[in-house]
């Protein structure tokens, strides 16, 4: 299911300052971190509430055969129609290149700005990518622009994501269908509707829910390891120490590492990043012990490159 919680921007603001300035208190080495995000989130509240304020929809999705797709593995964007206001979100790209910029990446991200600007990648084949997380596409072209493939991806899921979880949403509100029906069998460890893997468990009142790193979606989790399928007996647990409420699940078969952390209510899509930020001790414990996070599930087709419009941008 997608999380809708009923804040609204300037609600979604202030709590954003809150959390920061705790984090802040409470990891003065991400002092530089908190600063960059601030600009980042701020434009996705923005951008989400835009685009909930347009009403238009963004993916046209038959619910039959998502659904069927759901049963074969596929998230239910795959095989979707996508009408992307690329006004909108194509300026995001460029915004999300300068806060890079200053935020430490300095000339490689100008450079990528640079790239866009000039019109040798299209923005709408860009962001289209994005939501097929498809990141070939996008490093096969980057390294051909001689540019950062990593920047590249980044800025373009930075613009995308808001309109993957509006989407998702979209789609959780239109009532029983087919596809809604199918998504409480969805038993695989990357998400069901754009096929990412979670930022990290999210456990309010005994439920623990997977929690979607680009499109925000919760779903539940499964036991083993949601990255390779291994049993519950090649998972164990890491501590920053015995009481901490957080943890981390390693898998001894793959490697992979999934942060879990208790909350007192969902997080909104919006906030998905401050909670992720505030767990950097669980990212660099996993860091230390040898383990990683896999790269994107690879769907194969359909398969398209950010430099060729599809459809006429609306």
């Amino acid at each position: 299911m997608t999380y809708v919680v009923s804040f609204s921007s300037s609600d979604l603001r202030l709590a954003a300052d809150m959390r920061w300035t705790v984090i802040g208190h409470d990891e003065p080495h991400l002092q530089a971190a908190v600063i960059l995000q601030r600009r980042l989130v701020e434009r996705t509240i923005t951008a989400v509430s835009d685009l909930l304020e347009s009403d238009a929809p963004l993916l046209d999705v038959a619910a039959e055969p998502a659904a069927a797709r759901l049963g074969e593995g596929l998230p239910f964007f795959r095989g979707g129609a996508w009408t992307l206001p690329v006004d909108k979100l194509g300026p995001l790209v460029a915004a999300a290149c300068d806060d890079l910029a200053t935020g430490g990446a300095g000339n490689v991200a100008r450079n990528v700005r640079t790239c866009l600007e000039a019109g040798r990648i299209d923005l709408g084949s860009l962001l289209a990518v994005s939501l097929d997380r498809n990141q070939n596409a996008v490093r096969e072209k980057a390294l051909h622009e001689s540019i950062a493939p990593d920047v590249l991806w980044l800025a373009a899921e930075l613009a995308a994501a808001p309109a993957a979880h509006v989407a998702a949403r979209q789609l959780a509100e239109t009532g029983p269908t087919p596809l809604t029906d199918a998504l409480p069998r969805w038993n695989r460890g990357y998400c069901p509707a754009c096929g990412s893997w979670p930022a990290f468990s999210e456990q309010v009142d005994e439920q623990s829910l997977l929690r979607c790193s680009f499109c925000g979606h919760g779903w539940p989790i499964g036991p083993g390891c949601g990255y390779c399928g291994e049993g519950p007996d090649q998972v164990t647990w890491l501590k920053e120490e015995p009481a901490a409420p957080r943890r981390a699940q390693v898998c001894g078969d793959c490697g992979g590492y999934l942060k879990h952390l208790a909350r007192e209510q969902r997080t909104p899509f919006e906030l998905l990043p401050l909670e992720d930020l505030a767990s950097t001790a669980l990212d660099q414990l996993a860091a230390q012990q040898g383990y990683g996070r896999p790269p994107l599930p690879d769907f194969g087709d359909p398969l398209r490159h950010p430099c060729e419009a599809d459809e006429p941008a609306r």
